[in-house]
């Protein structure tokens, strides 16, 4: 028995044009996009989560209307982890109401096939200076969430956000490209306690895999601009539930892989 999921990031309606002056309009994001899309429907997911950076400009109403039809192709169910440029660096309460309005939750927890998946909002463990107590929410939703996966005896801990924890080092400084060392900690603990099994973030525009103990921190490519080596695509997760021959306790164990 198993069960695949896809992991998008960064379609970012907008930003080759915003890195290339010469060039206008979204229409290189809608190729790779619509491309994506395509190639996601013929996979046939259980579902698609997408971590983050709908979009550059974050008041370009047009674009939210774009990404909202291109997504309702999907042959499943779609959820979002809002990103950076969907908020702004530094978000204001306002700016996380308007990413509601547009693109529901910005952050929830579901289960499926006896895993649980948290989706975050990653930007106000960024930058909370001024929706104070966003921050606090996050941690305590995500511990809270945690817990009831483990009365649950949940076999997998899926965790979603736009910013990695860190690149190479758990004790690395501070900076736009990691979450701070404060909010890191809080959640690499968690992480430890409860055994989750990844997390898988986007924001770099680039890959990279690595291990925090007994999880692995997973950053995919963009679906649309690539700022380094890797060509953009999607992620293909596929959870293997193994069944061992029947023992007093019947244990079961899982495995899982990961395809970019």
């Amino acid at each position: 028995m198993s069960y695949k999921f896809i992991q998008m990031s960064d379609p970012q309606l907008g930003f080759y044009a915003s890195r290339h002056p010469e060039t206008e309009g979204i229409d290189f994001e809608i190729k790779n996009l619509s491309k994506a899309i395509e190639i996601t429907n013929k996979i046939s997911p259980d579902f698609v989560i997408t971590t983050g950076d709908l979009m550059q400009d974050r008041l370009a109403s047009n674009h939210v209307d774009i990404i909202k039809k291109m997504y309702s192709d999907l042959n499943c169910k779609y959820y979002f982890a809002p990103g950076n440029a969907d908020l702004t660096n530094n978000p204001e309460f306002d700016d996380i109401e308007r990413y509601k309005k547009r693109f529901g939750l910005d952050h929830q927890s579901f289960y499926h096939m006896n895993s649980q998946f948290i989706i975050l909002n990653s930007c106000v463990l960024q930058d909370w200076s001024k929706v104070s107590g966003e921050d606090s929410k996050q941690i305590k939703f995500l511990d809270y969430q945690l817990q009831n996966s483990k009365k649950n005896k949940s076999l997998h801990k899926f965790i979603f956000m736009h910013h990695p924890l860190f690149g190479t080092n758990p004790e690395e400084e501070d900076g736009h490209m990691v979450l701070p060392k404060v909010q890191r900690k809080l959640i690499l603990n968690l992480l430890d306690l409860y055994k989750v099994s990844a997390v898988f973030t986007g924001h770099w525009h680039a890959n990279n895999i690595l291990n925090y103990k007994n999880t692995q921190l997973i950053t995919s490519g963009p679906i649309t601009f690539s700022l380094g080596e890797d060509p953009p695509g999607i992620r293909l997760i596929e959870v293997c539930l193994l069944y061992t021959s029947p023992s007093p306790r019947d244990q079961r164990g899982s495995r899982m892989a990961s395809s970019a």
